[in-house]
């Protein structure tokens, strides 16, 4: 036979079964490949973001990111976003410190065809456990102003620690609205810088207003008042501005659920304690 046309048939002949083995590649789900979790061991004030490659020549139609606590029943679920080279990412939110959250993909090609990872999803997902961060959250949780003009029963103001560590007040400075608005020299003299006040994790402390055996030198305002909580370095790291908010006793002003920024004015004060089951 011409060796042309031995040469001709050959490649016809591989063409044809190039063809049907690309058709048979194509046909199937997507693949999922190189799934990271960012940062890999995400503490309690981070997002963590899920990374995919996930290929399919026919075209993807959705790629989606289930995930949810372990205690949960349902899944949350948010739509994976593609940036380059088939690489797609997701963004799982803030979970509290020693929560497992589970998590899994769900791939849908232009056939409907469904690809997952892990394979056996939701049956079995890939899962992390949040650490503890050591970023510092301080809150002014709830005010008191109605307090006695002496000893027995001052003003005080209560500070919730947010964070997952401990936190000492030492050096932190403690101020109202008048020492803010006061002028010049004395407004730095009049903050009151705090001791040695160790504040748990998820915990409180109460800090009472200044009597000097006389008189309250510094005292909240029942007709209203803001105070102000600064770090050793002057940065203003918490507040609460109760100054259109009159209160009489035995009312307070704070936040509800704890660390919140919902507002409310309580019939009775919770001092030292919780404001999830105040009234």
């Amino acid at each position: 036979m011409n060796s042309k046309l031995i040469g001709c048939i050959s490649f016809i002949f591989l063409l044809i079964a190039t063809s049907c083995v690309k058709d048979e590649v194509s046909v199937g789900p997507a693949s999922i490949d190189n799934v990271t979790l960012t940062p890999t061991a995400p503490q309690s004030s981070d997002k963590a973001v899920v990374t995919a490659k996930i290929i399919d020549l026919k075209g993807i139609k959705s790629a989606t990111l289930y995930y949810k606590s372990s205690t949960a029943s349902d899944f949350s679920q948010v739509a994976m976003t593609v940036t380059e080279n088939f690489i797609y990412t997701a963004e799982i939110p803030e979970y509290p410190k020693d929560t497992k959250v589970e998590y899994y993909i769900e791939v849908v090609n232009s056939d409907d065809l469904i690809a997952l990872y892990p394979k056996d999803a939701p049956d079995k997902t890939a899962s992390y456990t949040v650490g503890a961060s050591s970023e510092i959250k301080l809150y002014i949780n709830e005010v008191f102003s109605d307090g006695t003009k002496d000893a027995s029963d001052p003003d005080w103001v209560e500070i919730y620690n947010g964070s997952d560590i401990e936190v000492n007040l030492e050096g932190y400075f403690f101020y109202d609205e008048g020492i803010k608005n006061s002028l010049g020299t004395p407004t730095e003299k009049a903050k009151r810088v705090l001791g040695s006040i160790s504040i748990q994790p998820k915990g409180f402390t109460v800090i009472t207003t200044d009597y000097n055996g006389e008189a309250v030198t510094f005292g909240l305002s029942t007709s209203g008042d803001a105070v102000y909580l600064e770090d050793p370095n002057g940065v203003l790291v918490a507040m609460l501005d109760f100054t259109t908010i009159p209160l009489s006793r035995p009312q307070s002003y704070g936040r509800k659920p704890d660390g919140s920024d919902n507002l409310v004015v309580f019939a009775e004060s919770t001092k030292g304690t919780s404001n999830n089951d105040a009234n």
